[in-house]
């Protein structure tokens, strides 16, 4: 029974501020449930009503989970897959959930590329803390996090300060190179960040996007501040653009003021602004 969904959450034409949860199910009851969890957490609900809608959900909102009901009518294995072909959206756990009686539709759903295929009842249980883990995660232990930014890291963020997001590219993927430890993904995360941004300058939505949905979700498990960075500020900012970005559209995306980006906030170790003094030198 399909229920006409759609208008119950944000349009799907139209993304909002929030984290979103994209839900493909086919029970009124246990959409509602689906839904209030979901805003309880803090999370924003996108329900869509067929396979097809997923997948355009999915590019569209860039979720932090996919909850998909095996009962569903349509093509829900190749609309699986399909969330599953793009680098950015491989990330995305898809969380698939039916009769528990049901092994072959619960297998057919993990050989489709599902994370999870759970029979409902277990996901009944596990429900809030499923979403909560996506909607929050926690903040994991980074090796590195406690210690101070590295010369070239400075160098990359001054940069970005200054609005030279292909020179900040130049050193913080230096300071990548030279990092061997987990705090590294910082580094690339802003890094790609920053590429977005001049993505935007030059009028390049989809590579914008692309770029975003690759750095933001490396930046989404440090610690709020590391390495004296203020990820947790950088990170709302940034996402809060990648929103609207994403609801511009390519033929509307000059219309964003680019004076909008951004500053990091962070603890300078070095005490200079002036890169030369930092003794750096990029590889040719």
């Amino acid at each position: 029974m399909q229920i006409g969904l759609g208008m119950m959450t944000n349009r799907q034409d139209e993304p909002a501020a929030g984290t979103a949860v994209v839900v493909l199910a086919d029970d009124l009851f246990f959409v509602t449930r689906l839904m209030d969890v979901i805003r309880q957490v803090g999370g924003r609900p996108v329900v869509v009503e067929n396979a097809d809608e997923l997948v355009a959900a999915v590019d569209l909102h860039f979720p932090v989970l996919v909850l998909l009901d095996l009962k569903t009518p349509g093509d829900w294995e190749t609309a699986i897959q399909r969330c599953k072909l793009t680098p950015q959206n491989r990330q995305i756990p898809i969380y698939a959930f039916g009769s528990h009686v049901d092994t072959q539709t619960l297998r057919r759903a993990r050989q489709a590329g599902a994370d999870h295929a759970w029979a409902r009842s277990k996901m009944m249980e596990e429900l809030v803390a499923v979403v909560q883990r996506y909607v929050h995660p926690p903040a994991r232990e980074v090796e590195g996090s406690g210690d101070p930014l590295s010369r070239a890291a400075v160098a990359g963020l001054l940069e970005f300060n200054r609005r030279e997001f292909f020179e900040q590219h130049e050193y913080l993927e230096l300071a990548w190179n030279e990092e061997n430890r987990p705090v590294r993904e910082m580094y690339q995360g802003i890094l790609q960040v920053g590429v977005a941004f001049l993505q935007i300058e030059r009028g390049n939505w989809r590579g914008a996007l692309k770029l975003f949905r690759r750095g933001l979700p490396r930046l989404r498990e440090l610690p709020a501040v590391c390495q004296g960075v203020d990820v947790a500020g950088f990170r709302t900012a940034a996402e809060a653009i990648h929103a609207e970005v994403t609801a511009l559209g390519p033929e509307q995306l000059a219309e964003f003021d680019t004076s909008r980006f951004p500053l990091i906030r962070f603890e300078n170790p070095y005490g200079v602004e002036d890169i030369d003094a930092l003794g750096i030198e990029l590889p040719d």
